[in-house]
């Protein structure tokens, strides 16, 4: 290995995100608080119609997290205490939390080779009290939602969409989040498109889910100081939607830059016994994350910080393994697939700021890391 860090890799470079716009959105902010309206500025609006039209949905209202996209989504269908909702194992606790927070019970159901849920095994879980399947599309893939609403249609469930990850991607050139009853999605500084604090939004096309988040989010008011159920403090602020409204209009160039990216991993990988990212050649990929499976994960990720190289692990503790949910809802099983998944998963810096000669690097220290691996092995 080398005997000297030759290159930082760093996994995320926000500071030199923020400056590729610095300029235009400091006058922006200026423009913005210079009228007072630090939460219900026009911005916002123009931000959920801009956000609608991508998409091809009806309706966009702009929230606070992901997290909070997700717990409205699950009271605007009503879901409550004792209903159950299919989800997957592999994501954030965020996913499950939303689930518990209105008193449901998540029940999970494995992942195929591709890291998302198996459609295989959904229909084998409904029980006579599941009431929503939410499918997760990991990593900047999509689901396969045409199996996915099959099932939904003949059990007449809900479909909620965790895009947390996947802005920007599509299934048979069908936006992700446009596909299930609502879809909820991410603006975290970490996703494709990103805000510089918290941020999230569901999609729909029915009247009324919109309605019910945009109550939801401001204490559950339909008028000035008439609230008709306890909802949330779950605006996104002025701010918040002056930048992602501004990062919306480079989305497509971001996600070909890491397209461009992963197509050069892709050649290089190929050369180890590494597993590449995987998915239906039906979906684009917008590749939120770049994850590979490699033996002796642990090893390899120590190797690539010793030379400098930062990597991610998402998540290498399922849901079912964390406290919050082994006290709540027990031991989970007929998982085994997201079990040998999580212990050889490695996402890789895809950050759209990485330079030529880090990729190099990255690759170079990955394949002979890879290689003297085997090596040992052998």
């Amino acid at each position: 290995m080398h005997p000297e860090v030759r290159l930082r890799v760093p996994y995320v470079d926000l500071g030199s995100q923020w400056s590729s716009i610095r300029e235009v959105a400091l006058n922006r902010f200026d423009e913005i608080l210079s009228t007072g309206k630090y939460l219900e500025h026009e911005v916002v609006l123009e931000l959920e119609e801009e956000l609608a039209r991508r998409l091809g949905v009806r309706y966009v209202v702009t929230l606070n997290s992901g997290t909070d996209a997700l717990l409205i989504a699950l009271m605007a269908l009503g879901v409550k205490k004792g209903d159950e909702v299919i989800t997957v194992p592999n994501s954030f606790i965020a996913t499950a939390a939303a689930i518990a927070h209105v008193g449901a019970i998540p029940v999970m159901v494995d992942v195929g080779k591709d890291h998302l849920i198996d459609p295989l095994k959904v229909e084998e879980k409904i029980t006579a009290k599941t009431v929503a399947i939410m499918p997760v599309h990991l990593e900047g893939k999509v689901c396969d939602m045409e199996a996915l609403q099959r099932i939904a249609n003949k059990h007449h469930l809900a479909i909620i969409e965790d895009a947390a990850q996947s802005m920007g991607s599509r299934l048979d050139d069908k936006e992700s989040g446009s596909f299930g009853d609502i879809a909820c999605f991410s603006l975290h500084p970490l996703k494709n498109l990103n805000a510089v604090g918290d941020g999230g939004f569901i999609a729909t096309n029915n009247e009324r889910f919109r309605d019910f988040a945009m109550a939801a989010r401001n204490h559950g008011q339909s008028e000035r100081n008439v609230s008709k159920f306890f909802g949330n403090v779950s605006r996104l602020d002025s701010i918040q939607a002056s930048i992602v409204s501004l990062r919306l209009k480079t989305l497509d160039l971001t996600i070909l830059n890491r397209r461009e990216t992963a197509n050069y991993y892709d050649r290089m990988i190929s050369k180890t016994r590494a597993k590449l990212p995987f998915c239906s050649q039906k979906v684009f990929h917008s590749y939120h994350l770049y994850v590979i499976e490699v033996e002796k994960r642990d090893e390899v990720q120590k190797a690539l910080s010793a030379n400098g190289i930062e990597t991610k692990v998402h998540y290498p503790k399922l849901i079912t393994d964390q406290p919050s949910y082994l006290n709540r809802f027990g031991e989970t099983h007929d998982i085994g697939e997201a079990v040998i998944q999580s212990k050889r998963i490695l996402s890789l810096p895809i950050h759209q700021n990485l330079k030529s000669d880090q990729k190099e690097y990255l690759m170079d220290t990955l394949i002979e890391t890879l290689n003297t691996q085997a090596g040992a092995g052998e």
